[in-house]
């Protein structure tokens, strides 16, 4: 074999490495395509071909990352919020947020677990950050999002709800 086919085939051997290097590192998938949370908690929400509802939303400030996890921790937080209104149930499960299944997170804003009550006794769980939201249903495993946008509409509105609360 001469030593030019050597060199390129050498070349393309460390571009492939290289491309698999950075698909690894930054967590690159060819297989999930960016959606809206709306979408999500649809599908999360519809259980055989039935849409349950939300009854009321408790919100916290957790304590602990759930970047990695999906197991409910409480809060030592003596802070609650209920949401029970209608209004602002249905606000916040339209709130256009896009995000990405996958990607590299980095966060280092508070999170808020909101514990969300279903009409068949079930109990939702969606842990957030500016950066990212982790959809966690009952005796399911739970689903990583990254947040696309710049501000987290989701999570301003949760926010908004403490900080008032402390004001």
């Amino acid at each position: 074999m001469p030593k030019k086919y050597i060199i390129i085939s050498s070349i393309l051997a460390v571009i492939i490495i290289i491309l698999l290097a950075l698909i690894f590192f930054f967590k690159i998938s060819f297989t999930s395509l960016p959606t809206n949370l709306p979408v999500v908690l649809t599908e999360v929400l519809t259980t055989e071909g039935e849409r349950r509802h939300v009854d009321s939303i408790r919100l916290t400030k957790s304590d602990s990352s759930h970047l990695d996890s999906d197991e409910p921790v409480q809060s030592e937080n003596e802070k609650e919020i209920v949401l029970d209104q209608s209004n602002d149930i249905t606000r916040m499960l339209i709130e256009d947020v896009h995000i990405y299944q996958g990607g590299r997170i980095t966060s280092d804003s508070p999170e808020y677990t909101a514990e969300m009550n279903l009409s068949d006794g079930d109990t939702l769980y969606l842990y957030l950050s500016n950066e990212y939201i982790r959809v966690v249903p009952s005796d399911q495993e739970g689903r990583l999002y990254k947040v696309l946008d710049t501000e987290n509409a989701v999570y301003a509105y949760f926010h908004a709800f403490f900080e008032e609360d402390e004001g």
